[in-house]
């Protein structure tokens, strides 16, 4: 694997940032020490209108006394930080992959399985008539707009507490990709000491034979002192999602 070169604070720029926000009535250290911190952590920022803290919140709270203990011992520990940031298998230049062979890792358990990163991937499609006078020129052809992503999730003790996402728009043929819309990212934090931004994201199609629409961002985290930047790639075809990548 090629490692994820490790960043300090001040390499961070404050225009590249778009950090989740804290709560303003605890401390990122406070909110994550005891369960009982942690969960009012959730309950705040369910208050405060995140939809997707409520599914966090809800894992948590089924979760016994002793393993929400043991979840908090865990959530605290910068090893965390280490295992999002080095996710997918060695590529030696990941510039010149085989899109066509590429194989993408979709789980990895640390902590004898309370540990889990898990990639998931989603397509959808919907036929839409020709618009463009190349596209009108030729009466027989079908055209679909499609929409790929794919993320990575951070699961402590089956609690869900970190994604990042990356996800392509784009149109094809019943046989190519035609154009590329937009990419897009976004990522969801439920460590109060963890901080995650991304740069600008970049879409394109890649050359013949392959064919793919492709979108990635750099991604930027700290958690608990360690800090990390990472690619995250999506490429997709006609058929749909073809592979990615958070290195």
């Amino acid at each position: 694997m090629t490692r994820k070169r490790l960043v300090g604070l001040a390499a961070v720029t404050a225009a590249a940032l778009t950090m989740a926000a804290m709560p303003a009535t605890a401390s990122a250290e406070e909110s994550g020490t005891t369960p009982e911190a942690y969960e009012a952590y959730l309950v705040e920022q369910v208050e405060l209108g995140d939809t997707d803290a409520q599914e966090t919140l809800d894992q948590y709270s089924e979760l016994s006394d002793s393993d929400q203990e043991k979840f908090v011992t865990l959530l605290n520990d910068p090893q965390r930080g280490a295992e999002i940031g080095d996710f997918i298998s060695d590529v030696s230049d990941i510039d010149t992959i085989d899109e066509e062979a590429y194989e993408t890792e979709l789980r990895k358990e640390t902590e004898d399985g309370d540990v889990v990163l898990e990639a998931t991937l989603n397509v959808e499609e919907t036929e839409t008539a020709p618009t463009t006078d190349e596209e009108l020129s030729d009466p027989s052809a079908r055209y679909y707009d499609r929409s790929a992503w794919y993320s990575v999730s951070d699961t402590i003790m089956r609690v869900k507490v970190t994604t990042v996402k990356i996800g392509v728009n784009y149109r094809t043929t019943a046989t190519r990709v035609v154009k590329v819309y937009n990419g897009w990212a976004s990522h969801r934090n439920f460590v109060p000491f963890a901080e995650f931004s991304n740069g600008p994201v970049k879409e394109w199609i890649s050359a013949d034979p392959a064919n793919n629409a492709h979108a990635e961002t750099i991604w930027q985290g700290k958690w608990n002192g360690f800090s990390w930047d990472a690619r995250e790639r999506i490429w997709a075809d006609q058929s749909g999602f073809k592979g990615g990548y958070l290195k």
